[in-house]
């Protein structure tokens, strides 16, 4: 049978099972498509890394494609050359600091004058007629006056400062133009002024304020406020020029009514610790200076008897340079004390008065 004429006088021919391969054909196609799919989707999730050994697939976002941990090893032994460390030599410290040495002490000849022949200008032509080498000056009289203008305070509030400063300006001029050995007397806690002011006053057992035979009142050497302006008025001497600070009265009264007087902390049971205080304090400080620390006394130290004044041997041989002796006091005696209690060459070291004692020391 013939087919369909086409438009142009061609037949259309159907083959047998035309329409069999047909869906053959669409399967291929169908199957290409997966196929592309397929390798798109791969290409996406892989990365392609050519190396010399191939091509080397890595899948994105697994671990396989995070860096891996180093693998441990043993720990790095670094192995260095011996180091060479510079250590300064270190001075050493002695733990017993080596003390001062002690000062030597010459023999003086020592005269008094006034705060007048001071300020005039005959003190030292009236030494050097009495054939001294060291002249004496009371500076602070038994009345708590001063003979100079301090600035301690208290000065100024008990109204005990001189009116000019002509005596101060004459020691100076004598240390600066002599050589002779100056030497201030201070009435130390023998002092109206500070007992009237109730600044250290030695009071009786009734409570009221204690005087001596002479009616004078004594201040404590155990008040701080006392000691204090005692010991800045001495400090401005040594700064003055003088070369020894002489104290009159230096510990607690030993005439008078003393039965009477009071155990307080004013004047406790043992005198000797305020006054030892007092002493060392203020022997520390002029020797900074380089200025010496005298006592007189008139106190008998025999052996059993009680030391009224605190004034005892210990404590003047241990923070005093000279001992000045009076009235009664023996010369002989206080040398072998001190001796005894420490002093060194004690014979230039204790004063006497009046008369030359064993080629030592002298005042008058």
């Amino acid at each position: 049978m013939g087919g369909r004429k086409g438009q142009y006088g061609y037949h259309e021919y159907r083959g047998r099972g035309g329409g069999r391969g047909r869906t053959v054909l669409l399967f291929i196609i169908a199957l290409l498509l997966l196929l592309l799919a397929a390798g798109a989707v791969f290409y996406a999730m892989v990365d392609l890394e050519y190396t010399d050994t191939g091509v080397k697939i890595n899948w994105r976002g697994s671990q396989a494609s995070q860096p891996l941990p180093p693998i441990a090893s043993d720990p790095l032994e670094i192995v260095t050359g011996p180091v060479d460390v510079a250590v300064e030599p270190t001075e050493t410290v002695d733990p017993t600091p080596t003390p001062s040495p002690e000062p030597e002490y010459q023999p003086i000849a020592a005269v008094t004058v006034t705060t007048a022949q001071l300020r005039g200008g005959s003190a030292a032509q009236a030494v050097a007629s009495a054939g001294g080498n060291a002249l004496v000056v009371e500076m602070k009289n038994v009345n708590g006056y001063l003979a100079w203008q301090s600035q301690a305070a208290l000065a100024a509030t008990m109204g005990t400062n001189a009116a000019d400063n002509l005596a101060a300006q004459a020691v100076q001029t004598l240390a600066q133009t002599t050589d002779l050995y100056l030497v201030a007397k201070v009435q130390c806690f023998r002092d109206p002024l500070l007992a009237t002011n109730r600044i250290g006053s030695l009071m009786t057992r009734g409570g009221n304020v204690w005087h001596d035979l002479q009616g004078m009142g004594w201040s404590s050497p155990a008040n701080q406020q006392a000691a204090d302006y005692l010991f800045t008025l001495c400090l401005e001497l040594a700064d003055m020029g003088f070369d020894e600070i002489l104290l009159d009265q230096a510990g607690y009264p030993n005439f008078g009514e003393v039965n009477v007087l009071a155990t307080s902390d004013n004047r406790p049971e043992d005198l000797t610790i305020p006054v030892s205080a007092f002493l060392e304090r203020l022997s520390g400080a002029l020797a900074q200076r380089g200025v010496c620390l005298g006592v007189l006394t008139d106190e008998t130290l025999d052996p059993g008897d009680a030391v009224l004044t605190g004034l005892t041997s210990d404590v003047l041989a241990g923070h005093v340079g000279r001992v000045w002796l009076d009235g009664s006091a023996d010369a002989q005696q206080y040398s072998s004390l001190l001796t005894a209690a420490g002093w060194s060459d004690a014979a230039p070291r204790v004063v006497a008065k009046n008369a030359p004692f064993g080629g030592g020391s002298w005042y008058r």
